[in-house]
């Protein structure tokens, strides 16, 4: 593919991601190349654009798809710029969405037993009004409870291809016990 070809077809992805408020797949983008001339050219623009990125941006592979992101070395003028910054969320919505993302599906009373508290509806609703769960089923069991997992929303708030790619429980373990042995190191 031609230098100017190739540039050419990166903008045109460019102006697809930017015009998509979701996740492009590598299905969509063949559907709208499909009646090009030099229609298979774009998965090499597509690699272009995730090798290189694009000044401030940076495509990722997020729920599936693809989707442009600023990059973070932009962060500090991001935050003046909404200094309210987003809405902070609490421990327990922060705890019921890792165990719905490392347990799931699953029901209401198995996370109150994984968190060993109750689970008040406000932390469901808040997880489920920003669309990061859903009730993907019922568990055949006395009151048929609803089964709850993440969503593809989710999945591209915190820049996941898929949810193979959290963090494995070990290392997050791991990583907690040298914080705690390195701040009772410092409190001797």
């Amino acid at each position: 593919m031609m230098a100017a070809s190739r540039n050419l077809m990166q903008d045109q992805l460019l102006a697809l991601f930017l015009s998509s408020d979701t996740p492009l797949t590598r299905e969509q983008l063949a559907a709208v190349f499909v009646a090009e001339e030099d229609g298979d050219d774009w998965e090499a623009a597509l690699q272009g654009l995730l090798v290189q990125g694009s000044g401030p941006l940076v495509l990722r592979e997020v729920a599936g798809g693809y989707q442009l992101h600023i990059h973070p070395r932009y962060t500090p003028w991001l935050l003046r710029l909404h200094a309210q910054g987003p809405r902070r969320l609490s421990r327990a919505v922060l705890e019921t969405l890792a165990v719905i993302a490392y347990r799931q599906p699953i029901t209401r009373p198995e996370i109150e037993q994984w968190r060993g508290v109750t689970l008040g509806a406000q932390v469901l609703r808040q997880l489920q009004e920003r669309g990061w769960i859903d009730v993907v089923g019922h568990r055949d069991t006395p009151g048929r409870p609803a089964l709850w997992a993440t969503t593809d929303a989710f999945l591209a708030y915190f820049a996941l291809p898929t949810l193979g790619a959290l963090p494995e429980l070990e290392v997050i373990r791991d990583e907690k016990a040298g914080a705690l042995s390195s701040s009772a190191k410092v409190a001797e």
